[in-house]
Formats: structure tokens, C-alpha cells, sequence
């Protein structure tokens, strides 16, 4: 984690208060602030090596929320980001089905996560998602703050001409194509934190007097 880019973060972040948009509001309030809690608190409880906590446990608001079926999971951490997914199904008694990479797709994508380093090697995997993807799709960026270069392909994703809606929670992107909405993005706080809202919420009255 950089701790500056996390503070900065931080800074810009909001949670449920102040959204205007009802599917972001929807998707801040009944997915990430769920009454499920968090399923892990330490590194050493992540059964996939290489997946941090916070990750994790978003993944698992995110699929006990949107209750996706078919993934179609993409780069460079495919492997264990699938096996992650697994874990978090057989933990919701669901059964996620895995597309094949190596076959055509003939169902629509309900989650697809795409990870890579730089743009050239991210927005080809968008476009390959695209021709399945839909207004219910929920696309997953990996790692979008990581480095200089995943930020910068970060903006671009934003800036595609299918991609409506995007979702910075600093771990993890997601991002919607939702047909007939304006195109927004959001940076949200993906848990509640009384001491961070509290000083948050300073900043925003301090904003307002100034």
C-alpha cells in the first residue's frame, strides 16, 4: 500500500451521504455497508496466498450482493483470484460457474475481473469482456492504485466510451455498463469507520465554511 496514494484517497473518498445517483447509493448502502461484516481481519486468515484482506472482503459484499453466476476472470491474477472466488462461493452456497478463456462465451458475464500492469495490457481485456456484458455485469479492476502505470490505466478504463459507471475503493475498481446513464465516477470508502467519518465529515463542514 502507498500510504501517501492511500491518504490521498481517503481525502477524496466518500460513503453513502452526498450520492446523487440511486445505483451508486444502492450499491454504496446495500453492498459495501451490508450487515455480513468482514469474513477476514488478518493476512494469516486469507486462505489464497497472495489476495490481502481487503480484497477479499469486498469480493465477498460484492457476490453477496449482486449473487453473480458466470465469471469470466482475465490477467495477470487470474489463478488465484479465481481460486478466491471459489472459497467465497462455497462460503455463500453459491455455484459460481468459471467461463473458459480457451472456448466463445454464449452466456452473459455477471462478474468479470481483470488484472494486468499497464494499459496495453488492460483495455484489451475490457474489450474482450464487452461483447457479453450488460447492464448487471459488475466489472472488477485489480490493483488500480498500485503503481503509477495501473493508475494511469485506470483512467483510461474510466474514460471508454462503454463504461458508465465507475467505483474507486482503492484496493479494488469496479466498474458498470449501464445503457441510458451519464457517465460518473465515484470514490467511496468501501466500510464504515466512525473515527474516519467522523474526521471526513469536518473536512466537508470545514469545506462548507470556507
Amino acid at each position: 500500500m502507498k500510504k501517501l496514494s492511500y491518504t490521498q484517497f481517503l481525502w477524496k473518498s466518500k460513503n453513502a451521504h452526498g450520492i446523487h445517483s440511486p445505483f451508486v447509493y444502492g450499491v454504496v448502502s446495500k453492498c459495501f455497508y451490508n450487515k455480513v461484516g468482514k469474513l477476514y481481519t488478518k493476512q494469516r486468515h486469507v486462505p489464497v496466498k497472495g489476495i490481502t484482506p481487503d480484497v477479499a472482503n469486498v469480493l465477498y459484499k460484492i457476490m453477496f450482493h449482486f449473487k453473480p453466476s458466470t465469471f469470466y476472470i482475465l490477467g495477470i491474477e487470474a489463478t488465484k483470484v479465481t481460486e478466491m472466488l471459489r472459497v467465497l462461493g462455497e462460503k455463500l452456497n453459491t455455484n459460481p460457474w468459471f467461463l473458459s478463456t480457451l472456448a466463445p462465451i454464449t452466456s452473459p458475464i455477471d462478474l468479470a475481473y481483470l488484472s494486468g500492469s499497464n494499459t496495453s495490457e488492460l483495455l484489451p481485456l475490457l474489450e474482450e469482456i464487452l461483447p457479453n456484458a450488460n447492464n448487471k455485469t459488475v466489472c472488477v479492476i485489480g490493483n488500480i492504485h498500485k503503481t503509477n502505470t495501473t493508475e494511469t490505466a485506470w483512467d483510461a478504463i474510466k474514460k471508454h466510451p462503454n463504461v458508465t459507471v465507475t467505483i474507486d475503493t482503492y484496493h479494488l475498481g469496479l466498474v458498470f455498463f449501464r445503457s441510458g446513464q451519464a457517465k460518473q465516477h465515484f470514490t467511496i470508502r468501501p466500510y464504515k469507520n466512525r473515527l474516519v467519518d467522523a474526521l471526513l465529515g469536518i473536512r466537508n463542514l470545514w469545506g462548507l465554511l470556507g
